[in-house]
């Protein structure tokens, strides 16, 4: 039976899902993903001068079920755990990194989304899958007490797929009273309840309509707002009665993921190096073929094999991120530590792949129009993102190794 609304929903026929989909659901949409991969293709450098995905490309991710794989199965949704959307999202990123980096921060978004209560979700769900956004570095906003509900300000920059949701959360200080210390929470609101600001100007990632949310005296009922702890904490990933998109530990979950689009990216900037390597030549040398230089196939092959570690390190957090939320026996930090080093380092090598690339093909690369060119920005902006940077995973690693104190809360 498939339920694609709240009044299709009565408490007792709540679908329950123990594990991730099969693999033959993910390789349904990755087909559909390939179809329109060369529309995809095609519209991303408009994308890229747009600052914004065309809604032609957000219909034609529609078509392939990318934009529901996080939704509960209850709403219709896949249920899809981290390895299908990181599969989904570096299939969409090899043809346009941007639209994969949306596809992510929206499924992301419904995930964080699904630990609201169900009351909450057959509301935001009332219609099937949704497209969202979300905000959960640091709060950037807050909520105050009023009436039956809360009274909700807030700006919260670099939102991707703003423009294209239909909810988002936003990341917020809640002040219950001037003699309690504000605690850190969630809200979650419709897109006609906020603005978005234009000032996402960048040199790479630019389709991602990264802007900013605004909302001003914006009041919710109270079930729109849930604490750190309930979005982020564990509680849901030790219960067997909850259903395996809500057992996701979230912030593992979307650091693995956030890594596809540059993953995608970069395997397209081999395909591409390699293609043509048959065809250019290299200037001041009497190579008439890239691939006569024994330097050039010898560099190449290490490029191709750095993106094969990369995607190595992300399918095994990946598989253990599924695995957990299988069960009810939360992954241990210093397990989730090293997967976030892994998924740290699997973005250095992926910059050092289309850095290396970039070398091999040439000053082409950085003409405007050319494909490795955009592929080089979006991989060089995307692996840069707060949560997946080396440097702090390397940290969050070592700390799991040394008992000493995580340097962040958000494991």
């Amino acid at each position: 039976m498939t339920i694609t609304g709240a009044t299709a929903v009565a408490e007792c026929e709540r679908i329950t899902v123990t594990q991730a989909p099969s693999r033959q659901e993910t390789e349904e949409i990755l087909g559909r993903i390939h179809e329109i991969g060369p529309l995809l293709r095609e519209l991303a450098p408009q994308a890229d001068r747009n600052r914004m995905l065309s809604d032609e490309a957000v219909q034609a991710l529609e078509s392939t079920g990318a934009w529901r794989i996080s939704a509960l199965k209850r709403y219709g949704g896949y249920e899809g755990g981290a390895d299908m959307l990181l599969q989904c999202a570096s299939a969409v990123g090899y043809y346009d990194p941007a639209a994969a980096w949306c596809v992510v921060i929206s499924n992301g978004s419904v995930m964080l989304a699904n630990r609201f209560s169900d009351v909450m979700l057959d509301e935001v769900f009332a219609d099937g899958p949704i497209r969202a956004a979300s905000i959960f570095a640091q709060p950037q906003g807050t909520a105050t007490p009023d009436g039956d509900g809360w009274r909700i300000t807030g700006k919260w920059p670099f939102a991707s797929n703003s423009n294209h949701s239909d909810w988002a959360l936003g990341i917020l200080f809640i002040k219950e009273s001037e003699l309690v210390e504000p605690t850190v929470g969630f809200v979650l609101m419709r897109r006609d309840e906020f603005e978005i600001q234009d000032t996402w100007y960048t040199i790479g990632m630019r389709g991602s309509g990264s802007n900013t949310m605004v909302a001003e005296n914006l009041w919710v009922p109270k079930e729109r707002l849930i604490t750190f702890q309930q979005l982020m904490g564990d509680v849901q990933e030790q219960d067997p009665l909850a259903t395996f998109g809500r057992r996701l530990t979230p912030h593992l979950t979307m650091s693995t993921c956030i890594q596809a689009p540059s993953l995608g990216a970069a395997q397209a900037a081999v395909d591409f190096t390699s293609g043509v390597s048959g065809k250019r030549g290299i200037t001041y040398t009497h190579y008439k073929k890239q691939s006569d230089s024994g330097a050039f196939v010898q560099n190449l092959g290490t490029a191709s094999i750095q993106v094969d570690g990369a995607r190595l390190l992300l399918e095994r957090a990946a598989a253990q991120v599924d695995a957990a939320a299988s069960g009810t026996v939360p992954m241990p930090l210093e397990l989730r530590a090293r997967h976030r080093a892994g998924i740290g380092h699997a973005g250095h090598e992926l910059v050092e792949a289309v850095n290396n690339l970039c070398w091999l093909h040439g000053t082409a690369s950085f003409a405007e129009n050319s494909l490795l060119g955009r592929m080089w920005r979006d991989i060089n902006t995307g692996t840069r993102h707060a949560s997946i940077t080396a440097p702090m995973g390397y940290e969050l690693h070592g700390n799991g190794m040394t008992n000493t104190p995580y340097i962040s809360n958000k494991l």
